[in-house]
């Protein structure tokens, strides 16, 4: 298929589209350094936090770190095997360039959020090429995580 994706969208676990007030930010793999979120094509490391697909936050009741921060896509039953029927591309906001994170081996790495506070925020651009036509369902993305 080799095309990448127009439109995000969030799915219940239902399989309906739930959208309408909750629309992530698309942001779309031209090449292995730039991106498309709406505005044109521009460096990775130029797409700013809040234009990023997904805001991941840790919170917990004291203070701690986030370390040893990976995140990959899988097959949604084993880690080590890359997606069915999808190619998915990862960055963290600031990244120079995306991440083919098809598998627990070929996972992202962020930056580590060393000082201690109570909440923890991570922007991460996402996209996805499909090899098959048809809803993908049974894949998984996984963000794993050290705190102390």
């Amino acid at each position: 298929m080799s095309s990448y994706n127009d439109g995000t969208h969030v799915r219940s676990s239902g399989g309906s589209d739930d959208s309408t007030a909750n629309t992530p930010n698309n942001v779309k793999y031209v090449a292995a350094g730039t991106a498309d979120w709406g505005d044109g094509t521009e460096n990775c490391s130029a797409v700013l936090d809040g234009e990023c697909t997904l805001k991941i936050n840790v919170t917990y009741d004291s203070s701690i770190t986030v370390t040893s921060i990976t995140m990959w896509a899988y097959d949604g039953t084993t880690e080590s095997t890359a997606p069915t029927n999808l190619d998915v591309y990862l960055f963290e906001s600031g990244d120079t360039a995306w991440t083919n994170a098809d598998g627990s081996a070929a996972a992202m790495s962020l930056t580590d959020s060393d000082t201690p506070a109570t909440s923890h925020d991570f922007y991460v651009a996402m996209s996805v090429s499909p090899s098959a036509v048809g809803t993908q369902s049974s894949n998984a993305v996984k963000f794993a995580f050290t705190y102390q």
